[in-house]
C-alpha cells in the first residue's frame, strides 16, 4: 500500500525504482585442481573436499528497469584479506564482521556505495525499497 501510494504521487520510472536485499551464500575457497590420468583412460576419478563452506552475506540491488548496483560482500571475519576480492565484479565493495551479517554501520557503507552508482538528484530522484530489518 505504501509503495503504491508513493508511486502514484511521484511516478518514478522503472530505472529509478531500486530494491535491495541481503542473502547468505556459502563460499569455499578452493585452489584450481588438476587431475592426472593415464593417457587413453576413459574414466577418471577425482576426490572432492568435504570441507563445509562459510556463510557470507551478499547485498544486491537492482532497479525495476534492470540497472544493477555492484554488490557488497560481507565476510565473517575480523579483517579483510585482499585475496577474497579476486574475481569479483567491478565495483564490488567488501566488509567484514565476525558474524558475517549486516550491521548498521555496514549498511551505511553500502548506502553510500548505492548513492555513488544510482546518482540521485533533486531533478532525478530514486526510490529505494528495502525490508524493515533493524540494521536499515
Amino acid at each position: 500500500d505504501i509503495l503504491e501510494d508513493v508511486q502514484k504521487n511521484h511516478l518514478y520510472p522503472p530505472h529509478r525504482v531500486f530494491n535491495v536485499d541481503e542473502t547468505g551464500l556459502m563460499t569455499v575457497q578452493t585452489k584450481s585442481s588438476k587431475v592426472f590420468a593415464l593417457k587413453g583412460r576413459r574414466q577418471v576419478g577425482s576426490l572432492t573436499s568435504a570441507e563445509r563452506g562459510v556463510l557470507s552475506t551478499f547485498v544486491v540491488s537492482m532497479s525495476a528497469g534492470g540497472t544493477f548496483i555492484p554488490p557488497m560482500v560481507i565476510f565473517p571475519r575480523q579483517r579483510m584479506k585482499v585475496e577474497l576480492q579476486d574475481g569479483s565484479p567491478p565495483g564490488t565493495v567488501f566488509a567484514c564482521h565476525p558474524s558475517g551479517w549486516m550491521q548498521t554501520d555496514i549498511f551505511t557503507q553500502w548506502f553510500e556505495h548505492f548513492l555513488r552508482f544510482a546518482k540521485p538528484s533533486k531533478d532525478d530522484p530514486v526510490l529505494l525499497v528495502l525490508d524493515g530489518h533493524a540494521t536499515h
